[in-house]
């Protein structure tokens, strides 16, 4: 598992980089090594959030304190666990009175409301000084939480990064340099790859097959399947070859076959 630790007080950063790593040798023969990062500014853990399992922050001192940091990271696509360690700020208190802003039927997406979804299932709390039996019950949420967690796909594109789930993606296409990629909910993105590229990195997930070099589907959003056609539940179609449309046939006849 891979964590983050984020302190701008120098003494702390460190001292819970040897807790964990304590934590580290006591479950490397049950769950496993932890691997651990350090940062102790904003811009350095935000460059890859992703990469992390779990994060333990505590920014005090600079211009954007623990919790707004969470915010970011929740921002970003991070489903991790957030726990947030409590020294002089104290974190229940903030975010609480983050959450009173929203009116309780507000349905507007903002941040605010995005915490309060998230509360409960991602952000978590350790008061300073940190006791061991307490920092252990963090760590085991968090590996629960990634033995549950449902894998997500990288899309990046020229300005933004999307993580989506497999059966967010409906089909992807050639567009001369890009993966142009038609999502649910009438989203699409062109990513910064080629179509061979992201064959290679949805292969583990079941759900896609290509159907040409150019173009791969989700089976699931197949409506039916005609003489030389695939067409998909959002109204497209795709023109395919015939051997590439029996394979189509059979997987989408073995998804049918499996959800029942």
């Amino acid at each position: 598992m891979h964590i983050a630790v984020c302190d701008d007080n120098v003494a702390d950063r460190k001292q819970m980089e040897r807790l964990l790593g304590r934590a580290s040798d006591r479950r490397t023969s049950t769950t496993g090594v932890l691997y651990i990062d350090s940062y102790g500014n904003v811009d350095a853990v935000m460059r890859s959030p992703m990469l992390y399992d779990a994060f333990f922050i505590d920014m005090t001192s600079g211009p954007v304190n623990g919790f707004e940091l969470a915010r970011k990271l929740i921002d970003a696509g991070s489903t991790a666990p957030i726990i947030l360690c409590t020294s002089t700020i104290d974190y229940r208190a903030v975010i609480e009175a983050a959450m009173a802003e929203v009116p309780e039927d507000a349905v507007e997406l903002s941040n605010h409301s995005i915490l309060r979804q998230q509360l409960h299932s991602q952000i978590l709390y350790l008061d300073k000084p940190i006791k061991v039996a307490e920092l252990d019950q963090r760590l085991d949420h968090a590996i629960a939480c990634k033995a549950a967690a449902v894998p997500t796909i990288e899309l990046r594109g020229e300005h933004e990064t999307y993580y989506v789930h497999e059966d967010e993606i409906m089909y992807a296409r050639k567009n001369a340099q890009y993966a142009h990629v038609t999502l649910t909910d009438n989203r699409e993105v062109d990513i910064l790859t080629t179509m061979a590229n992201l064959f290679s990195q949805i292969k583990g997930f079941t759900h896609f097959i290509p159907v040409s070099e150019h173009t791969l589907i989700n089976i699931t959003f197949i409506k039916k399947i005609s003489f030389f056609k695939l067409h998909m539940k959002d109204g497209h179609s795709f023109t395919v070859a015939p051997v590439e449309l029996s394979k189509a046939k059979t997987a989408y006849e073995k998804y049918k076959t499996e959800s029942l």
